[in-house]
């Protein structure tokens, strides 16, 4: 007997998306996929989603992503068999995908599992995708099957996205003439994600909470945050005006509802109104491990930003900055780091910086950190590395200013140096950046 191979994955932010051309041959021999019945496997006693959903199965085959004839499969008890004219030798030939009804949740975590079996040696690639959107997805990853060995695949607390028509695409490269391949248990469940499990435990060993603010409240704490006030063209000369509080017809800027922050931005009249708010603004933080947790808005203009301070801030660049996110929304799901002072800064195109492609970043909630020592501050996406900037030891404001307290920052800007780069584009607006919670640890 064949062991059994379980590959399990952590969900990470891919930093680009695999592109799914092709230029092959064929031998002119025919190659059988089978496709077993899809069961009932779950997680932990909760609905398969996938189970109940109205699927439609096609089939597509290489070269040039043009099917060479129309393909028969027989079913026997949701046992799919198909037939495929051909095989080849290439990365990518037989592709089967399942288009469902399903719709995803950004306020919800998931959990997706598939049993996969070859009778000879092949490399599949399995994507859970939205139909029609290839660059919206959660996974993409190709795994190797040995000849007759069941695989299984899984990923679990996978962030949610809004997505609908949530899809399953096979690709099956280097097969053989005579090649079945089993498809079975393709699981697909869905569960609350808990933020209260996670205050007191940081991803870093050693540090404790010192400071969050979780948004379970009906409104937004004064003694927590502080607003900034100011006109269109006040910085960057961006096209927002920053308000407190409601708009002149009584709108909000920010507020609290649901578990999250919710930070709009909207024209009223001749003016688009939106919120820069501050945490801890008066005493700031000086070294630790700083998250939050963003769904970011989207449209050509928006410019939504997670980044620190310093509370005796003067003179920039020589004060020092720290974003530790930014995007711009004519760039869509593109988040980067910087850092910047007197020897590293924007104005002069030294800052340090770093940007990665973050799949579902305006679809759906992501962890944005900084870690932050008096040796480094190094920054993640969901876990994973963005930008390490080390500290000279030269003792010189001008390369290092990041050894005082800093307060966090939380904004959505409108149009700007770099938010409306490629111009802006209102008939987005309005838009929301939301915050599920802001969390501060420090060594203990």
């Amino acid at each position: 007997m064949k062991p059994l191979k379980v590959i399990s994955l952590l969900m990470l932010c891919p930093l680009t998306v695999m592109a799914q051309s092709m230029s092959v041959y064929h031998n002119g021999q025919h190659t059988s996929f089978n496709i077993s019945e899809i069961d009932s496997v779950t997680f932990d006693n909760t609905p398969n989603l996938w189970q109940d959903a109205n699927t439609d199965i096609g089939f597509y085959y290489a070269p040039g992503w043009n099917q060479i004839a129309a393909p028969s499969y027989t079913e026997n008890k949701g046992a799919y068999t198909l037939t495929l004219s051909r095989a080849t030798s290439e990365q990518w030939q037989a592709q089967m995908y399942l288009v469902t009804d399903l719709h995803t949740d950004a306020h919800r975590n998931y959990d997706f599992r598939i049993k996969l079996r070859s009778s000879k040696a092949v490399t599949a690639t399995v994507k859970l995708y939205q139909d029609g959107f290839d660059n919206l997805y959660y996974f993409e990853e190709r795994l190797p099957l040995g000849a007759d060995e069941e695989c299984i695949f899984e990923r679990k607390d996978m962030a949610g996205l809004d997505m609908s028509r949530v899809s399953i695409v096979l690709d099956f490269g280097g097969n053989k003439a005579g090649t079945t391949v089993n498809i079975s248990g393709i699981t697909l469940t869905e569960k609350e994600y808990d933020t209260s499990k996670d205050q007191n435990s940081c991803p870093l060993p050693g540090y404790r909470l010192v400071w969050h603010d979780e948004f379970s409240a009906s409104y937004v704490s004064s003694a927590r945050w502080t607003y900034q006030k100011a006109d269109a063209g006040w910085v960057n000369h961006e096209l927002q005006t920053y308000i407190s509080g409601k708009s002149p017809k009584g709108t909000r800027v920010a507020e609290s509802t649901d578990g999250t922050l919710k930070i709009h931005a909207f024209k009223e009249g001749d003016k688009v109104y939106s919120a820069r708010m501050y945490a801890n603004r008066s005493a700031g933080f000086r070294y630790g491990y700083i998250e939050a947790r963003i769904k970011l808005p989207k449209g050509k203009g928006t410019w939504p930003a997670w980044w620190m301070y310093p509370v005796d801030g003067s003179n920039w660049p020589a004060c020092g900055e720290i974003d530790i996110m930014e995007e711009v929304g004519v760039d869509p799901n593109r988040v980067s780091s910087s850092f910047h002072c007197i020897a590293y800064n924007h104005t002069n195109h030294t800052q340090k910086t770093h940007e990665m492609y973050c799949v579902g970043a305006e679809e759906g909630f992501h962890i944005y950190a900084l870690e932050w020592t008096e040796d480094y501050m190094r920054t993640y996406v969901d876990g994973k590395e963005q930008l390490y900037f080390e500290n000279d030891h030269q003792n010189n404001n001008d390369s290092w200013p990041f050894n005082k307290p800093f307060y966090p920052i939380l904004n959505v800007a409108w149009g700007g140096d770099w938010g409306g780069y490629a111009g802006v584009d209102e008939s987005a607006l309005p838009v929301t950046m939301e915050v599920d919670y802001v969390r501060v640890w420090q060594k203990k």
